[in-house]
């Protein structure tokens, strides 16, 4: 199952999970690209990476948090 993430900055983002490896895919929603992986510590990192979301600002750093959650939580309820 994929889920798509909707960011401040207007890029729409795909998360979904490999269950028989626990780990977490994200790329643009409209990119064709290599998706980025990784495990779930990290996915806020991917997603503010994917989203243009700058770490170092406060705000855009908890709106990354927030994504990740969001995702995490709704994946694991699938």
């Amino acid at each position: 199952m994929k889920v798509t993430l909707a960011a401040s900055t207007g890029v729409k983002i795909e998360v979904w999970r490999e269950e028989e490896e626990d780990l977490f895919h994200a790329q643009r929603a409209v990119d064709a690209a290599e998706p980025q992986t990784c495990v779930a510590v990290d996915l806020f990192e991917v997603i503010a990476e994917v989203a243009e979301l700058d770490l170092d600002d406060p705000m855009e750093s908890a709106e990354a948090v927030s994504l990740a959650r969001q995702a995490l939580r709704r994946l694991h309820a699938a």
